[in-house]
């Protein structure tokens, strides 16, 4: 380009940020083209000098504008339009502007044109991305049940959805004009009482900021609730929304209400109306009577909590919902409790009251006094030699036995065998369903154990859940019969009210004379072999022998090294990735517990977490743990990294005073923010001292903190405390993962608990998963999360973190097979 300016003008021209040309007016051919000009059509600048800017034209307005006489084009034009960008062949928008100039160009030429464009790419976007919210916003409204309604504050309308223009029956022809007094004077006219609701409309109009709640009956019988708030533009009242919802059907539901409320009061029986979560709301007069003192508690209290029996509150609701699904009714005898202390017997028919979609929506009972029918009946005193429960010999009777057994060997050189039994875990099933329901457990376990023994033998309860077994005349081979049989029948599901349970045992066995020359001494060798069977992952037996007594030595060596292990250094803490089931990439960790002794060698959590559970040393070890884990997870924070770090808590643990203050002291000291942290529950916690444990819960979770639940499902706790409690995840427990896909069982309980979180609302984080047909499985299902050796074992912290990169997404199969045992025992998690 010749200038007068020379090499200035050069740089002007190069620095504009318009893309511009310098066009010849008469052959169209490009004289001169900038750099940005070579940056928006992709080409260089050089290289478009002597191309016609015809080749620019990418939209028939273009081809139409160019293709004009000169006189038309040299009057210029400024408008939007678009440009292809050669290099990539996309249509870039641009606002483009032609004007005619003086021609600095060119000698030849007399006049040029100036084309410019500035790119609109952003502002396109930007006004897509408007009008489609714009779409979403207006698809919103029409999917509201309520008919909603905007309007200025002088009652214009600015838009309505179309539920209300269903519950208002507007006209068609009023929907396609425009004119608000007409559809505001229908609606005046298909109200009842027009009067009213013009009345209403005025009195709102003239306060812009009240909110106002009115129920209104239109012509055609609907009932409508209208609600109206003020719409606030920075604050101040703009105009007025207007909420519209039919309440017909609710109200005549309280009409019949008000009528059964005549009846209800009127009634000679003992009524009372409880809600959908049976807790009573009311009680008539004759109920008040019946109750005695205790009736002005009644109210507000669960319907189970009327009747005497514990046992029978916690196994009445399930009962009653089976009845109510099957017949719609309940009806049975009771032991009601009076506010006198006595209990009478009452015959209760309570009945569901369902809602239009069957749902029950509140119950009413009808009680009926059967004092009068019913003789009182003296409880039989218990024989001296029996067990008050069970019926089966006590103690006494059982070492009166074993004297005379013994005695009488001394002559035939006889022997016999004395075997200990153990229920495993027995103790969650009286934590979890109450004393009672043990209790009737305990009687059906005494039934089939007396199935397995001969007449001339001798089953005795010694207490609790111990039972001792006198096999007369027994060796080794038949007291290792009887043993056996009583595993293999203790192996066959247990049935009460309605619910199936597992019940195992583990046996230990002594021989009379080499074992103990006395019964004491024989039940004491038996106990150490059942204590042994327990070690060794309980459900067996097995018998004593002289070195087990050495075994107790070795366990008192490992706790006293357990003990000393934190001190030098022999515990670390590794992190276990917890992955996101669609998105591949980790979103927390575990932290687990590790110990490496150096005579011990790699001691296994299975061996440890038990030992330091019932050594109560579980509450040192989870306080280090749980420093480690929450400083860890703030070494992640302060990179900018959110791992949700998940502890274990044992229930030792949790039933510690000052509990939370440390928790809290923790996370100050570190500055990691609670909601990083996740404290993983066992449902045994959930059962002791519920009230302060809801406490506590409650305070953890006012801090921030996330709670799961873990080992879902291997408990016998009550699933109230889903509803009650703010729990956040539930894991399912590995023993039910590694039976997929092939177990039908473990498929139908791991889809039982996934299905029971989505519907509360709850995350579900699958334990143990090792191959991608558990996954696929585990996602198909709707598992959220999941965590085991498909992704990575147990890291240390260094690991972790120089895998960090890796760990960013995942692969959806693994880089290379991970062979591993099918299942492992629920105790190598910690």
């Amino acid at each position: 380009m010749s200038n007068a300016g020379g090499q200035p003008f050069e740089a002007i021209w190069n620095g504009l940020s318009l893309a511009a040309w310098l066009v010849d007016a008469t052959t169209l051919q490009i004289l001169q083209a900038n750099d940005a000009a070579g940056q928006l059509v992709g080409r260089r600048s050089a290289d478009m000098r002597g191309m016609l800017v015809l080749e620019l034209a990418a939209t028939p307005e273009d081809q139409i504008f160019w293709s004009q006489s000169g006189a038309d084009i040299a009057a210029g034009i400024h408008s939007h339009s678009w440009v292809r960008n050669l290099r990539s062949g996309a249509l870039v928008p641009v606002d483009r502007r032609v004007i005619a100039i003086d021609a600095p160009a060119s000698p030849h030429a007399t006049q040029c044109l100036l084309v410019t464009m500035q790119d609109r790419s952003e502002q396109e976007a930007s006004r897509l991305e408007l009008e489609a919210l714009l779409s979403e916003l207006r698809a919103t409204l029409d999917s509201s049940v309520d008919g909603v309604l905007t309007c200025d504050l002088q009652g214009h309308l600015r838009a309505f959805n179309q539920r209300l223009a269903q519950i208002w029956q507007l006209p068609h022809e009023l929907l396609l004009k425009r004119d608000d007094a007409a559809i505001w004077a229908y609606m005046q006219s298909q109200a009842l009482d027009s009067e009213f609701f013009r009345a209403r409309l005025a009195a709102i109009a003239h306060e812009p900021a009240c909110e106002t709640a009115d129920v209104l009956r239109l012509r055609n019988g609907t009932i409508v609730e209208q609600r109206s708030r003020p719409q606030l533009v920075q604050g101040r009242p703009a105009g007025r929304v207007y909420a519209y919802r039919d309440i017909t059907a609710q109200h005549m539901a309280e009409a019949d209400l008000r009528l059964a409320a005549r009846v209800f009061e009127s009634s000679l029986d003992a009524i009372f109306i409880a809600d959908k979560h049976g807790v009573i709301t009311r009680i008539n007069a004759a109920c008040a009577q019946l109750l005695g003192a205790s009736a002005e508690h009644a109210v507000g209290q669960p319907v189970t909590s009327l009747f005497a029996s514990a046992q029978r509150q916690s196994d009445l609701l399930p009962e009653v919902h089976r009845a109510w699904l099957h017949q719609g009714h309940w009806g049975g005898e009771l032991p009601l409790r009076r506010g006198d202390g006595l209990h009478c017997s009452v015959h209760l028919s309570w009945v569901a009251l369902r809602d239009d979609d069957g749902g029950t929506q509140q119950s009413i009972g009808f009680m009926r006094d059967l004092t009068q029918q019913l003789a009182a009946k003296q409880r039989i005193e218990e024989l001296a030699y029996s067990d008050t429960l069970t019926g089966l010999p006590n103690g006494r009777l059982l070492s009166k036995r074993v004297g005379a057994a013994i005695e009488a060997s001394r002559a035939s050189g006889d022997g016999f065998a004395i075997l200990f039994l153990d229920l495993d875990r027995f103790k969650i099933v009286n934590d979890s369903l109450g004393h009672a329901f043990g209790d009737r457990v305990l009687k059906l376990v005494s039934e089939r154990l007396l199935h397995c023994l001969r007449q001339s033998d001798m089953l005795c309860r010694l207490g609790g859940d111990e039972f001792v077994i006198y096999l007369h005349g027994a060796d080794t081979e038949v007291a290792e019969a009887v043993a056996r049989r009583m595993i293999d029948e203790m192996q066959s599901p247990f049935v009460l009210d309605g619910m199936a349970f597992s019940i195992q045992c583990s046996i230990g066995l002594s021989m009379f004379p080499q074992d103990g020359d006395s019964l004491d001494e024989l039940i004491k060798q038996a106990d150490t072999a059942m204590y042994q069977v327990k070690e060794r992952g309980r459900g067996s037996y097995g018998f004593y022998r002289p070195q087990m007594n050495a075994n107790l030595l070795s366990r008192m060596k490992m706790e006293h090294a357990m003990r000393q292990a934190l001190g030098q250094g022999h515990m670390t803490v590794h992190f276990q990735p917890q992955v996101d089931m669609n998105a591949g990439t980790i979103v927390g960790v575990e932290a687990l517990a590790r110990w490496t002794d150096p005579e011990l060698g790699v001691v296994s959590p299975g061996v440890f977490i038990p030992l330091a559970e019932e050594s109560g040393f579980i509450v040192t070890l989870g306080a280090w743990v749980m420093e480690q884990a929450i400083k860890e997870a703030a070494y992640w924070h302060d990179r900018g990294t959110s791992l949700l770090m998940s502890v274990n808590v044992s229930a030792l643990e949790f039933r510690q005073v000052g509990f939370v203050e440390r928790v809290a002291t923790l996370l100050s000291r570190y500055g990691l923010p609670a909601q990083q942290l996740e404290l993983e529950l066992t449902e045994s916690v959930l059962l002791h001292d519920a009230k302060e444990m809801e406490q506590v819960l409650a305070a953890l979770t006012g801090m921030g903190l996330r709670l799961a639940i873990d080992d879902f499902g291997t408990g016998y706790s009550s699933l109230a405390y889903l509803k009650k409690l703010a729990i956040h995840r539930l894991k399912i427990d590995r023993t039910f993962v590694c039976g997929l896909p092939a177990d039908e069982g473990d498929c139908a309980i791991v889809q039982a608990v996934v299905s029971m979180g989505r519907a509360l609302g709850i995350e579900v984080v699958a334990e143990g998963v090792e191959t991608q047909a558990q996954r696929q499985l585990l996602q198909d299902m709707g598992c959220e999360h999941y965590q085991g050796y498909l992704c990575a074992p147990a890291l240390p912290a260094a690991e972790l973190r120089s895998r960090a990169a890796e760990f960013s997404k995942l692969p959806a199969k693994p880089k290379r097979p991970v062979v591993r045992p099918v299942c492992r025992s629920r105790a190598t998690k910690h």
